[in-house]
């Protein structure tokens, strides 16, 4: 018999504290938080001080978000390139995650170079989140655990979690009266493949990751602040 879902609890809500790196130290709990879209009267243990909030003016429709009063709110959306235009305009047969995701880093990479500020001064615990907290949340929580050292097989172990947790989440944006893009529906999901193959390219730089955030505008001693705050 299936458990009955308490839709007021986030669904992909976690706390990336806990991973380590090859080098032996271990991240941080309380500092960084990934997890879908918080809801109003949601029931959480999660109290972030900072929120980043990667969803578009069309998806949250103008409203306040639900944890405005308590915490620090930073706006920055990413998804454009997955504007329902541009999605029609491309033949089915091409449409999977690893499309979304070489579109999502190509358009959001000056987005994502200025996460990393937010990540480095915002207080703490920062949450991070989109609408399911799976692909764009997946991609930038997975390119900080990879700046900080974490290897991959722990960055992917994290970002694949979210199919363990489908059927809560698809069933709290059903109730919001929600749903995942078009492109998301033949891929419910999140699929290692592609996130590999965005972060290949990513560390494909010189200088890896870490030279390729600087290259779109991420500023140095954030990034140093970012190590120092997780490790």
């Amino acid at each position: 018999m299936t458990a009955t879902l308490d839709l007021r609890t986030p669904a992909n809500l976690r706390d990336v504290g806990g991973l380590t790196t090859a080098d032996g130290r271990t991240i941080r709990t309380g500092i960084l938080l990934r997890s879908d879209a918080p809801r109003p009267g949601d029931l959480s243990p999660a109290e972030p001080a900072a929120v980043v909030d990667l969803r578009s003016a069309a998806e949250t429709r103008g409203d306040t978000h639900p944890l405005a009063e308590v915490a620090e709110i930073h706006e920055v959306p990413m998804g454009a390139s997955l504007a329902p235009e541009v999605i029609a305009a491309t033949p089915e047969e091409e449409r999977d995650l690893g499309w979304a995701y070489r579109l999502l880093v190509r358009d959001a990479a000056e987005q994502i170079a200025r996460i990393m500020h937010v990540l480095a001064s915002a207080p703490a615990p920062v949450l991070v989140h989109c609408a399911a907290g799976k692909d764009r949340t997946g991609i930038v929580v997975a390119t900080v655990l990879t700046l900080v050292g974490v290897p991959r097989e722990q960055v992917l172990a994290d970002y694949l979690r979210t199919n363990e947790n489908l059927e809560h989440l698809l069933a709290r944006l059903a109730a919001a009266g929600r749903h995942l893009p078009a492109v998301s529906k033949r891929l419910l999901g999140v699929d290692a493949t592609a996130l590999t193959a965005v972060l290949d390219e990513m560390e494909s730089h010189p200088d890896g990751i870490r030279g390729h955030l600087v290259g779109h505008g991420a500023d140095p001693a954030d990034l140093d602040a970012i190590v120092a705050r997780l490790t």
